[in-house]
């Protein structure tokens, strides 16, 4: 009751005043009723006589039931009221809580997303180290083969140095020999034989000089055309690799063309135009996606737009999760940047 009263206060003391004031009227016309029987009584006949009106019960009864009628409305509009304002603070609870849903699952993409890019970075230096080390067995083995050359050419020379030297020994110890039986069978012949002999040394050393210079040229030439080859050998290597780069690079970007163009209409397909969207507003984004296409975290860098457009671009990229793949999935990247363009539409 006290409730009821403080929720309505205004009409309870309205309604209580007018039983009041019916009351107070009907007590009136009861007392001037009974001082009119008394004042007919001991008057003369020829007095006016006041006659005073009274207030029906029913016409009681129907004003309170009025008031009461009008006191429920109220009532019932004030529940209305309070069962509306309880709904609203419900659902401002449960978009509360979705909201935090939605935070806490925007976090979790994000570290999930840092820590792949760790990955990544450790998987690349990785690399960068094994190519390092690759490139150092590569030159090691380059040197090592240098070397090799440089010894063997080293070790045919001392050869024929040798084989030139027991030649000449040779020579010189069959030249003594016939000098030494000329000179025992014939003392006259010595001194013609020994100018014989000294001619014919003279003779082997110039020739032995001769055949010295010439190997030493052929030799010169040999080396001089294996260098020639190859160097001609690295030109033509060096020549294919940079066509082969070449193609591979123009390949390679038009597979990218292809695969961002490809991206940007499945997300356009999937973009719903927000309210006051300009043709020539554009966004950068930013995509971390899963091996399969799957969009892990989306980052708005730069964009043209409001708020509003800013979220449509983002959620048309989550609504397009999966993301198409490129043909050559050596060209895939776990995070990828593209311009959303909305005249594209």
């Amino acid at each position: 009751m006290f409730r009821w009263f403080t929720r309505m206060p205004l009409s309870i003391l309205l309604a209580i005043a007018l039983h009041l004031l019916i009351i107070l009227s009907v007590l009136i016309a009861w007392k001037f009723n009974a001082f009119s029987a008394a004042s007919q009584s001991s008057s003369t006949s020829n007095e006016p006589v006041i006659q005073a009106q009274s207030v029906s019960q029913a016409a009681i009864d129907q004003q309170v039931n009025r008031l009461k009628q009008a006191d429920q409305q109220r009532e019932k509009s004030l529940k209305q009221q309070q069962t509306e304002a309880q709904q609203a603070a419900a659902a401002r609870r449960a978009e509360q809580a979705r909201l935090q849903q939605l935070e806490a699952m925007r976090e979790a993409k994000q570290k999930a997303a840092a820590a792949q890019e760790q990955q990544l970075k450790a998987l690349q230096d990785e690399q960068k180290k094994a190519q390092e080390s690759v490139q150092a067995q590569k030159q090691a083995l380059a040197k090592m083969q240098e070397e090799a050359a440089k010894a063997a050419a080293e070790k045919q020379a001392a050869q024929a140095a040798a084989a030139k030297e027991r030649a000449t020994a040779a020579a010189a110890k069959q030249a003594a020999a016939e000098a030494a039986a000329q000179a025992e069978q014939a003392k006259k012949q010595a001194a013609a034989e020994k100018a014989a002999a000294e001619k014919a040394a003279k003779e082997q050393a110039a020739k032995e000089k001769a055949a010295k210079a010439a190997a030493d040229k052929a030799a010169k030439e040999k080396a001089a055309n294996l260098a020639a080859q190859k160097a001609a050998q690295a030109r033509k290597a060096a020549l294919q690799q940079q066509l082969q780069d070449e193609l591979s690079a123009s390949q390679a970007q038009g597979i990218l063309a292809a695969y961002a163009a490809a991206i940007q209409q499945k997300v356009t397909a999937q973009w719903f135009k927000p309210p006051g969207w300009q043709p020539d507003w554009t966004c950068d984004v930013r995509i971390s996606q899963a091996k399969d296409g799957t969009v892990l975290n989306v980052k708005i860098l730069q964009c043209d737009g409001d708020q509003l457009f800013q979220r449509s671009v983002q959620q048309a990229v989550e609504r397009a999760s999966p993301l198409p793949l490129p043909s050559d999935m050596s060209l895939f990247q776990s995070t990828i940047n593209f311009k959303f363009r909305a005249n594209t539409q």
